[in-house]
């Protein structure tokens, strides 16, 4: 007998034996069956898993709820201020084996930069990791590699910070490694010419680039000639003329500990970070530092449109908003809840109508950009070139819309949800915990500002979103910025916003150091034009 026919006739004995167990328990036969007064059970979503919905039933995309909060403890920082200056935090996790350090130069960032000569402040930064006056820059990339560890350094609008990861074992040979950088950096003229070359590579990428450049724009407009409005790379102008005497005189004169923050977070106790602060940076010499002149940007009054135009783009990039708060200002948090609800993430207003309605774009969101002195808020997006008015007229009118004051409480529920729960889950780490102290102490804020920052958010009120949007999101008076193939929707767009001052420069003359923004006509005549 065959192997199949063998596996047949067991399945027909064990048929006949379940009909004949049937038959002798009637009763259980007729419990499997469904009652004919008892209710019917609901149907499935599925049937049998096949992804079909069975008649009658509606399937209804509904969110999950967000959870209960829960409590929230941000750790306390341990503080000591060197003889020097220098202002240590420390924050101990000795659950991680890791430890983070970050020292931020408050007197030493984009704002310093010398008149005409943006990037300077970066490329600075940038060479402090490639070669001290006793390490090639492969010394210290393979010293720190060799621990398993990170040490970077950089520079923002302002400030500089050199940030140290390593275990806990690694720690003195990690902190070294960060003071050399710091106090004894080399800026030869090898690695500056490496940089330099590099940096003008990216450069002439970056300068094909509408995005790039109507962003560039953008800040030029908002800011004016303030630092915080010009490209923190520099121009490829300004890049050729970056030599080693340049980054010398800025680090001598804007590199001090009484001028700076260093937080420790991790496996490290705070008599033990004292002590490594005081050894690796005690030597540091105080400064007296010149104070930043905080910008005098102006407000823009009106709408004002700038047209940069690229007659071979098929997509517009559009940019669009006015002067914000700065980084300590008291609506900061209500201001962060409004922009939550308006264009700060994917279902918010913004990208909803945009994107997922209209469908002009694959994204589209705002936010507010507080810096020291200043900051800024902006609507970025972009969209192909047929659409380009209505999108542009769909982001003024959504601006309009929100600046009116119609936030409904399920809007505000959600935005405090999102924004109090993340916050928790974005200060885990070694890097991130360290980062909030810093941040703290760097704007003047309230000592218990990162402990207390989800309640806070929790109790911002519909009133108060209401308030600030009305404040800061009038369409009136509006900065924009397209760029794309301007032919294809100038007059359209003229129509659209009959009032508008409007600006037009090609895409091939921005010279964004200009005050007018414009290459001056001697390069602009150059069949190479001398990019600024």
């Amino acid at each position: 007998m065959s192997m199949k026919r063998s596996a047949r006739n067991c399945i027909m004995l064990l048929a006949i034996f379940g009909i004949a167990l049937a038959a002798s328990h009637p009763a259980a036969m007729r419990a499997q069956e469904p009652s004919k007064t008892a209710a019917a059970p609901a149907p499935q979503a599925q049937d049998n898993g096949t992804g079909i919905v069975p008649p009658g039933v509606t399937l209804t995309p509904a969110m999950p709820a967000a959870g209960a909060p829960r409590p929230f403890h941000f750790p306390q920082a341990a503080t000591k201020t060197l003889p020097n200056g220098l202002r240590v935090f420390v924050v101990s996790d000795h659950d991680v084996p890791s430890v983070a350090a970050q020292l931020v130069i408050l007197s030493a960032g984009n704002l310093k930069d010398p008149k005409g000569m943006p990037g300077i402040a970066k490329m600075t930064a940038d060479m402090l990791t490639q070669g001290t006056q006793k390490r090639s820059a492969q010394d210290i990339a393979g010293a720190i590699d060799f621990v398993g560890g990170s040490l970077d350094a950089s520079a923002s609008n302002d400030s500089t910070t050199v940030a140290l990861s390593v275990v806990k074992k690694d720690l003195s040979t990690g902190l070294d490694l960060m003071s050399d950088v710091l106090l004894h950096p080399a800026f030869s003229a090898d690695e500056l010419d490496r940089q330099r070359q590099q940096l003008l590579s990216n450069l002439t990428v970056q300068y094909s680039d509408p995005e790039y450049l109507a962003s560039l724009v953008f800040g030029r407009v908002l800011y004016g000639d303030s630092g915080y409005g010009l490209p923190d790379d520099g121009t490829p102008a300004t890049v050729k003329k970056f030599d080693r005497t340049q980054l010398l005189k800025f680090h001598d004169t804007n590199y001090a500990p009484n001028q700076s923050l260093l937080a420790f977070a991790g496996d490290i106790t705070p008599d033990e970070a004292f002590a490594a602060a005081e050894k690796y940076f005690g030597t540091w010499q105080k400064l007296e530092v010149a104070a930043v002149a905080p910008p005098a940007a102006p407000a823009v009054q009106g709408l004002h449109i700038w047209l940069i135009d690229k007659p071979d783009a098929v997509q517009t990039q559009i940019r669009a908003g006015k002067l914000g708060i700065r980084r300590n200002d008291p609506n900061y948090i209500p201001v962060a809840v409004m922009n939550r609800i308006f264009g700060g993430g994917y279902n918010s207003r913004l990208n909803t109508e945009v994107r997922v309605k209209k469908g002009y774009t694959y994204g589209a969101n705002s936010s507010f950009n507080p810096h020291r002195y200043a900051g800024s808020f902006g609507v970025s997006t972009y969209t192909r070139t047929a659409v380009t008015v209505q999108a542009t007229k769909l982001v003024v009118d959504l601006i309009d819309q929100m600046s009116k004051g119609d936030v409904t409480p399920k809007e505000l529920a959600f935005a405090r949800d999102y924004l109090a729960g993340v916050y928790p889950i974005q200060s885990e780490t070694a890097e991130q915990v360290a980062q909030r102290v810093l941040v703290v102490a760097a704007y003047n804020l309230p000592a218990d500002y990162n402990s207390t920052y989800p309640d806070k958010i929790r109790a911002v009120t519909t009133d108060q979103v209401n308030q600030m949007a009305e404040k800061y999101l009038s369409a009136k008076d509006l900065d924009i910025v397209l760029a794309g193939n301007v032919s294809a929707f100038r007059d359209e767009l003229k129509k659209q916003f009959p009032d508008a001052k409007y600006e037009e420069i090609p895409f091939d003359q921005v010279d964004v150091l200009a005050p007018d923004l414009r290459l001056p006509k001697s390069a602009s005549a150059s069949s190479v034009p001398s990019r600024n």
